[in-house]
């Protein structure tokens, strides 16, 4: 068995990294876990958007608008129909959160946001790697989409997102390569974003070793706790006995849970992304056209595309033609695009819960355990905002996060909420 340590953090991906990070600058001494090499999850391919503000799913659509997206061609959402039985418990959870107060959900969003930068330069200070700070631009292609853009650009406006309506020459002297869109544009002046996901959170995992932190690679197979607090984390090569164990596995965090006799409400939400035959410098910001839900971002490459929203349980089929089926529709007005030869495909299943904020919470009747999920979209932004809130949780520090980001906020006692115990993925957990 494996020396006795403060804490186990279980997932390398950047949520996991950064709450190793954030315990470790408590003074913890802390093992990083995960079953293969950091970030080769979803903080492997994403659009590498760090947003000033955010909107749940929920504030958009309507729980009677997603059969019709689904069951669309071309919409930007998909749904694995093998899975939708099995579903119903989260989207009862869904059509609660678009009836409740979403108005709550996105002003608590945007707070968070706000928070992300400032909490990398708190956890990294002169560690952080480079991040740029270019903006981000949403491209409308019709009157309708420019509508609910403009309802959208209200309330980010009146939450203090700094944001610009551009069209015409100012649109194109910030992106070129939409020279040829007769479109309006939200410009987003604080968002940020990295080039390369992967290399920023292996980065960041470089920085905790450096600091005394200590990275395995073991796959966790149960987590055998006790009421009393004691914990033993049996991994395939070894077991671990620390004080605290964070559970940073996305999509998977209940395939942990069972002896813990708890689940939280997650779905998997796969997204895709596909490097792009363009040179360096194409596109010089995150460029999004949401009616087709993909994102164009600067790359190590040149730019890749991102997005899809296809939902189902953890380990579900993947559809790489989605994102293809995308391009070709972004092809219809930016001709030039075509994948990079020699580049696949990439997808990753992102965990989503029903108002589209993350979970972070001790869990119940089992004080040595705390979960770190529910990220969506949102992954690499609220990593390290989670991160000091986990951290807090741990050390015994309660904030009005502890209620907001619990899963309790689900009311996880209703009868139509336990069939979520009947939820099981064949895929094993990092």
């Amino acid at each position: 068995m494996a020396n006795k340590v403060d804490a186990v953090v279980v997932g390398a991906g950047v949520v996991g990294v950064t709450a190793a990070l954030a315990l470790q600058q408590c003074g913890l001494a802390v093992i990083l876990l995960d079953q293969r090499s950091v970030a080769r999850g979803c903080s492997f391919g994403n659009a590498g958007v760090i947003a000033p503000g955010a909107f749940p799913l929920s504030a958009q659509y309507r729980i009677t608008d997603l059969p019709a997206m689904f069951l669309k061609p071309s919409s930007p959402a998909a749904l694995d129909w093998a899975s939708a039985p099995r579903l119903l418990p989260w989207a009862l959870q869904y059509a609660k959160a678009t009836r409740s107060d979403v108005w709550h959900d996105t002003s608590l969003l945007h707070e968070l946001c706000r928070d992300a930068l400032p909490s990398y330069e708190l956890l990294l200070g002169s560690d952080l790697p480079p991040i740029s700070r270019r903006g981000y631009l949403a491209v409308h292609l019709s009157c309708a989409e420019l509508a609910a853009a403009n309802r959208l650009n209200s309330i980010r406006a009146s939450l203090g997102v700094a944001i610009r309506m551009l069209s015409g020459p100012d649109l194109v002297e910030l992106e070129p390569a939409l020279g040829g869109l007769a479109a309006r544009a939200t410009f987003i002046k604080d968002a940020a974003h990295v080039v390369d996901p992967a290399a920023f959170v292996t980065t960041l995992a470089d920085v905790f070793v450096r600091r005394g932190g200590l990275l395995c690679r073991d796959r966790v197979q149960v987590l055998e706790s006790k009421g009393s607090g004691e914990i033993t984390v049996r991994g395939a090569l070894d077991s671990y006995s620390p004080r605290a164990v964070v559970l940073a596995t996305g999509a998977h965090a209940n395939q942990l849970l069972p002896d813990c006799d708890y689940r939280i409400p997650l779905v998997a939400e796969r997204g895709y992304h596909l490097e792009l035959d363009v040179e360096p410098g194409f596109m010089t910001r995150p460029t999004a056209i949401p009616s087709l839900g993909v994102v164009f971002t600067p790359s190590q490459y040149g730019a890749r595309i991102a997005g899809i929203s296809h939902f189902g349980l953890p380990g579900f089929r993947a559809r790489p033609e989605l994102i293809l089926s995308a391009l070709d529709r972004v092809r219809k007005i930016l001709p030039a695009l075509r994948p990079r030869p020699g580049f696949e495909v990439w997808c990753g299943e992102r965990a989503a819960t029903p108002d589209s904020l993350p979970i972070v919470e001790q869990i119940p009747r089992h004080s040595s355990v705390f979960v770190s999920s529910g990220h969506g979209h949102l992954g690499l932004t609220l990593a390290a905002v989670t991160a000091r809130i986990v951290a807090d949780l741990v050390t015994g520090i309660f904030s009005s996060y502890s209620r907001q980001l619990s899963s309790q906020r689900f009311g996880l006692r209703s009868k139509s909420y336990a069939i979520l115990r009947e939820m099981r993925s064949s895929t094993k957990p990092p």
